[in-house]
């Protein structure tokens, strides 16, 4: 019995500590990103720029992202949830409204009583699409241009807005969707979303 319980014991230290890196395309934290372009942060009345503006719109929105849904639908697509998070918070340009995004933000935020559950715009239906679509991008993007994993994410997240057509060269694996959604990752990634 007691070598059971090390087994369990083994699968959980290695399950916890291998979830701060986990998905299929690389580590986020090792990604250097320049952050949100300025207009992206005055568009939402910040007077801050880049990595700064990046953090602040996603603190902004964390107490909106459900991390149960999220984790979930990041396990089912191997994709770090902390992207997703990212993902959703630049969708939402900073607010409780989604904007829609391929057909699948409905621009309408889901309004219950706030005082039998917690009011929220997303759902795992909801979150399951957007993942659809960016890792529908990323594997686009890897059978293109086969390079890293990282390069996959660059790549799928620059083509999650601009379209499949939109990388045509690595040069366009760098824009500014791509680079503020991968600082607002590693904002959520510090914050705990794993």
């Amino acid at each position: 019995m007691s070598v059971l319980w090390l087994l369990l014991g083994l699968l959980v230290l290695t399950a916890s500590s291998g979830s701060s890196s986990w998905g299929c395309c690389g580590d986020i934290r090792a990604l250097h990103t320049p952050g949100a372009s300025c207009g992206i942060g005055r568009r939402q009345g910040l007077s801050l720029c880049r990595v700064r503006a990046s953090e602040r719109l996603a603190e902004i929105d964390m107490p909106s992202l459900l991390r149960y849904i999220i984790r979930t639908v990041g396990q089912k697509y191997c994709l770090d949830p902390a992207v997703i998070a990212g993902v959703l918070s630049r969708q939402s340009h900073g607010s409780n409204v989604l904007a829609n995004v391929d057909g699948v933000g409905d621009g309408v935020r889901v309004v219950q009583d706030p005082g039998l559950y917690p009011t929220s715009w997303i759902s795992e239906a909801l979150v399951s699409r957007l993942t659809e679509v960016l890792t529908v991008r990323i594997k686009e993007t890897q059978r293109r241009f086969p390079t890293t994993p990282d390069q996959y994410l660059r790549g799928g997240l620059c083509a999650y807005t601009g379209g499949p057509g939109y990388i045509q060269s690595s040069q366009d694996l760098s824009c500014d969707f791509c680079n503020d959604v991968l600082a607002r990752a590693k904002y959520f990634k510090r914050q705990g979303f794993e």
